[in-house]
């Protein structure tokens, strides 16, 4: 475990859910402000993570406990519909340019192989119709003495790529091998929810390896597919008053935003050239994007009314920054969530009141419709406490004609369920119900079909099932073997991936007492036929 030199806050970063808190945005409040740019530092080959002088300290054990609520909370609101205006609007942006800085990369290096002897041990007492382990990953990577938040998953071909403290690793999706590792030169302080379609992520970084705040000024691009780091940008400062306020990073058509309140900056993702920054004569500024197939901004005016905020949903062209349209919000309301780019469902909570409501806009930016829906839903969103600032962190599956977000459960006994919204009218036309003893989530779409999942609690075993188009009752289609199930439900607040006809848990955090308990720590699991 390693210990900084000079101890400090933890850097802000999430696991994947968490509670939704319907008093608050989508941003929680600033961390320390920047410094002055400081010259960078180029990545370094992969090395041992060294204790330096003066001793490990054990974590305390409330600490840890404290940490893996936040991970684990799960929280629901009622919802209201929404109500705006849909506006077309093109707004200037300055999209000055600085150089792009080279950097050398980092050798592979050769980490253990997964843990055949644990994957055997859960296949011993397999029984009928069980699947099987196929690997398991411990982790092997030095962690900081509060623990490391997992960034990712990424998958890109037959590999799933994760980042955790300064290390970024690639994981064969077949049977776990690692393919490459990187060693960057500090530590990662915020990700992208997607990668490019090329297969390019551009990670934050802090300023200074074992710094005191919480700075990340650095950019740094990672090539999945090669598995090397390209270019590392200091993020521009646009101003005297350009803090790290709530800071996030998302990716759309070969652009890199960095958002922050009011000065926003895009870069290009292939050479890490500077697009765009601050919107020209505009007093609207974009504070976070949400990326994919197009990059959405959210967007803050100012008004006299803490309580009353002014926000807008606007498109941008990934390569100017410009303003494609806007759809205003009503008075008071702030964006929380984007739950969907395309087709664009926006999650956005009342400060003053606690209401909640879900929009949903048509390509041009008019509203299609709010959903309507009474009682407690899980939207599965990370909580504040990590990955704030990104907008995208939500269980949330869309197709182009029907939204699918969970429920909460109304006691430990009663099973959860997955309620269909059809996006038309905002209607719920389907309720698909889970399992008792487990917590059904929507994972994503499969030729036509949702592909659910039943994460495990406690010692029940979790599984994966599917749901045909217009049905009504989960079909299983893997289960995970019950001498697993405590093992997988160490998984129940983390990401889940289903590649290949090969369902995956990646773990969130890792956190131990000692370097011992760190390595025991499993960080992927993978089951298969």
């Amino acid at each position: 475990m390693t210990t900084p030199q000079q101890p400090g806050p933890p850097t802000p970063t999430h696991g994947p859910y968490g509670r939704l808190n319907p008093y608050g945005g989508g941003q929680p409040g600033p961390p320390p402000s920047a410094p002055p740019p400081t010259p960078e530092q180029p990545p370094t080959q992969e090395q041992p993570q060294s204790q330096p002088p003066g001793g490990r300290k054990r974590r305390t054990t409330a600490v840890i406990a404290a940490v893996v609520a936040a991970l684990l909370a799960v929280g629901g609101v009622t919802w209201y519909t929404l109500a705006g205006t849909g506006e077309h609007k093109d707004d200037k942006a300055s999209p000055s340019a600085s150089p792009t800085v080279g950097m050398p990369s980092p050798k592979p290096s050769g980490p253990p192989g997964p843990d055949a002897a644990a994957a055997a041990g859960y296949n011993k007492d397999r029984g009928p119709g069980d699947a099987s382990v196929l690997w398991v990953r411990k982790n092997d990577i030095d962690v900081p003495q509060l623990g490391g938040f997992v960034f990712g998953p990424w998958v890109d071909g037959d590999i799933v790529v994760t980042a955790m403290y300064r290390t970024v690793t690639a994981h064969s999706v077949k049977d776990g091998t690692v393919k490459w590792r990187l060693t960057l030169d500090t530590e990662i302080c915020k990700a992208p929810h997607l990668p490019s379609e090329d297969g390019k992520i551009a990670l934050a970084l802090k300023d200074k390896l074992h710094a005191e705040s919480d700075d990340c000024r650095r950019l740094q691009m990672v090539d999945l597919r090669a598995g090397k780091v390209g270019w590392q940008q200091k993020v521009a400062q646009e101003d005297t008053f350009d803090f790290m306020t709530n800071y996030s990073i998302a990716m759309s058509g070969g652009t890199v935003t960095f958002g922050r309140h009011g000065y926003s900056t895009g870069y290009r993702l292939s050479d890490g050239r500077k697009l765009f920054g601050r919107w020209d004569k505009s007093e609207c500024q974009p504070y976070a994007y949400a990326g994919g197939p197009k990059l959405v901004a959210a967007v803050s005016c100012p008004t006299s009314d803490a309580e009353k905020p002014q926000e807008e949903i606007h498109e941008v062209d990934p390569a100017t920054g410009k303003s494609r349209w806007k759809y205003r919000l009503p008075v008071g309301y702030r964006v929380d969530h984007v739950l969907s780019v395309r087709p664009l469902i926006v999650s956005a909570t009342y400060r003053a009141q606690g209401g909640h409501g879900i929009v949903v806009l048509n390509e041009d930016g008019t509203k299609r419709t709010s959903l309507q829906g009474d009682g407690q839903y899980a939207e599965g969103c990370a909580d504040e406490s990590t990955h704030d600032g990104n907008l995208q962190r939500c269980q949330v599956v869309a197709d182009e004609s029907t939204a699918y977000i969970a429920t909460i459960a109304q006691n430990k006994d009663t099973a959860n369920e997955i309620v269909a919204f059809d996006l038309g009218s905002g209607k719920v036309v389907r309720h698909i119900p889970g399992i008792p003893g487990r917590t059904a989530w929507p994972l994503r779409m499969e030729g036509g079909s949702l592909v659910v999942r039943m994460a495990a609690v406690l010692d029940e075993p979790g599984s994966l099932a599917t749901v045909a188009p217009g049905a009504t009752k989960a079909v299983e289609l893997l289960r995970i073997p019950r001498a697993a199930g405590r093992a997988a439900s160490r998984y129940y607040a983390s990401p889940a991936l289903y590649v290949d006809g090969r369902y995956i848990l990646v773990q969130s955090l890792i956190v131990g007492t000692t370097d011992d308990e760190e390595r025991e720590k499993e960080t992927l699991m993978a089951f298969g036929k």
